[in-house]
């Protein structure tokens, strides 16, 4: 599901027009594949921000250059007012759902004159962003759109998966050396640190009634420059980076060290000669070597083969705002269950982070937040984005945030601006609104 992985009917999503049903046993995911009937899997553009390479919806294409200038200026990109962005989860009878990318009369191929645009250098980060919200504002978009999961009559799907769910690269068989230096000599991007960070500005924030926080230890780890979409990978060396940081189980099993996007590979690899999630090699034709994407059944073969213990659930309704509703209520239901002072404001817990799936993007839950307003919104690493120099600083200056008795200390401002800065962290009604199916994984511990 990294760009539209599994946009079928998948085996572990609750059909929420019936009650999510909790305590399940845990069990093996097997994607099954998209009719290729949903405009929605149709409209994606490739970011046009210099080295990102990644592929966007249309409809997140906004928010995701807003993200990368705060990236570059943590100040420059305050979180926008909409009605319908920090509003409590809409509930079960909501009205019907409806797809922001299905509008046909709005797909155009890009125009020779867009396509120069597209090319022409520009002068700095800023206008850049300005040009191609213009461009894009012209509802110009490129139609991606893959009929090789389709048989012959046009109704059933092969086992095969294709772009709309592997992305460009779905027939590929190696990748560029020139990509496979890359990622072996700069294996990924990480920032330490960062959670206890994202403490103390929690506790700056005027918006925010209170906070949980996973693990300190967890590491936020981002895609290398030119790289393209490897978000699965990284979110999988971002829950590893909880194993190794905590000590937690599974320690020995990764060697005490973060796993490299090829030994990924050869643990998911190794998981399929196992049995585990073993339709994903008949479906991927194979990933070692290659760009082709991941998703949530693969982050849990890899995990179970390894024995490390992990659980999926999933939320699926076609109506608004029930599948992020219930997606709310489990992942407050996984933090309380962790040890914390109730009159604290940020409840920092060792517990650990969250592997998070929707179409089109994966990303790693970190912490929920309670908004003064009622309104909730989930706390994330996301991968596509790096952390601003700003909160890299902090994080170096910070004494680990492991003196939480100190709570005046905790409540001294250290920035001037926490709303906008938290901003690339948040993520509520507003992003998740576009969806109608989300997917978890998360690592089973003994204690929190």
């Amino acid at each position: 599901m990294e760009e539209l992985h599994a946009e079928g009917i998948s085996p572990f999503v609750a059909d929420l027009d019936l009650d999510v049903s909790r305590g399940r046993e845990p069990q093996t995911v097997e994607r099954e594949v998209s009719s290729g009937d949903d405009d929605d899997a149709q409209l994606f553009v490739e970011c046009p921000i210099e080295g990102c390479l990644e592929q966007i919806s249309l409809a997140e294409l906004e928010d995701h250059i807003d993200f990368h200038a705060i990236e570059q200026n943590e100040e420059a990109a305050p979180e926008r007012v909409v009605a319908a962005a920090d509003v409590a989860p809409i509930a079960a009878n909501a009205r019907e759902y409806r797809s922001p990318y299905s509008r046909p009369e709005e797909v155009a191929q890009l125009s020779h004159e867009d396509r120069r645009e597209r090319t022409r250098p520009s002068t700095n980060h800023d206008s850049a962003i300005d040009a191609w919200k213009k461009i894009f504002s012209l509802k110009h978009a490129r139609k991606v759109k893959d009929l090789e999961n389709l048989s012959i009559e046009g109704k059933q799907p092969r086992k095969r998966l294709g772009k709309s769910e592997l992305g460009k690269h779905a027939y590929e068989h190696k990748m560029p050396d020139s990509l496979v230096t890359l990622l072996r000599r700069g294996k990924y991007t990480s920032a330490e640190g960062i959670i206890p960070v994202l403490a103390r500005l929690l506790e700056q924030s005027p918006s925010t009634e209170h906070a949980y926080l996973c693990h300190p230890a967890v590491q936020h780890i981002s895609k290398l420059r030119g790289e393209g979409g490897f978000c699965g990978y990284r979110n999988i060396q971002m829950l590893s980076s909880y194993i190794v940081g905590a000590h937690a189980e599974g320690t020995e099993k990764l060697s005490d060290r973060i796993p490299s996007i090829f030994r990924i590979q050869d643990y998911i690899e190794n998981a399929w000669d196992m049995g585990i999630n073993a339709t994903g090699r008949v479906e991927t034709g194979g990933i070692r070597g290659t760009r082709k994407y991941i998703g949530t059944p693969e982050a849990q073969a890899m995990f179970l083969s390894l024995k490390i213990p992990c659980e999926a659930e999933g939320f699926k309704s076609p109506q608004q705002g029930v599948a992020e509703a219930a997606l709310f209520a489990s992942v407050q239901q996984y933090f309380e269950r962790a040890s914390f002072d109730p009159e604290d404001k940020v409840r920092c817990t060792n517990l650990p982070p969250i592997y998070f799936q929707h179409r089109g993007h994966s990303l790693t839950i970190v912490g929920l937040e309670q908004r003064a307003s009622g309104s909730q919104k989930l706390l994330v690493f996301d991968p596509m984005f790096h952390d601003p120099e700003g909160i890299l600083r902090l994080a170096r200056r910070a004494d680990r945030y492991g003196d939480t008795e100190d709570r005046n200390k905790a409540r001294i401002p250290i920035h001037r601006s926490p709303e906008s800065v938290l901003r690339l962290y948040r993520r509520g009604n507003n992003y998740l609104k576009k969806y109608y199916e989300f997917e978890l994984l998360r690592l089973k511990v003994n204690s929190t």
